[in-house]
């Protein structure tokens, strides 16, 4: 077994699996569209002249990031949990958290910790 690969004698009960995971998966995925528009909108800003979209509706952007900021807090407080109750190698937990933070990246770890934790629940 590798580094990052959980401890499959620790598991939680099935029934507890789908609404850690389904949140997980939904924050996740918010959390990375809202990321790239943020990036996009940083961008923009700094690409166009000051009458432009980005530009002008610097309050809207601003409020958005700040919604990021609280939305990917959130996500990380998901993965802690379910760090805790699928009883995962730190390896797992900090790659999973730094992966994250990459754009479009982001996804394809979401995607991964899906399957880690679904394989977990087939064989409780």
């Amino acid at each position: 077994m590798s580094d990052s690969s959980p401890d499959p004698a620790a598991q939680p009960p099935a029934d507890q699996t789908p609404g850690v995971l389904r949140a997980y998966q939904v924050v996740a995925t918010v959390v990375g569209l809202n990321l790239i528009f943020v990036i996009t909108a940083a961008v923009a800003q700094r690409a166009t002249d000051p009458t432009s979209w980005w530009n002008l509706n610097e309050d809207l952007i601003f409020t958005i990031d700040q919604v990021h900021g609280l939305l990917f807090m959130g996500l990380l407080v998901l993965i802690a949990i379910m760090a805790s109750r699928f009883r995962w190698q730190p390896k797992m937990t900090i790659t999973t958290m730094l992966l994250a933070t990459i754009p479009v990246v982001s996804f394809w770890a979401e995607r991964r910790t899906t399957r880690v934790v679904q394989a977990q629940a087939t064989t409780a």
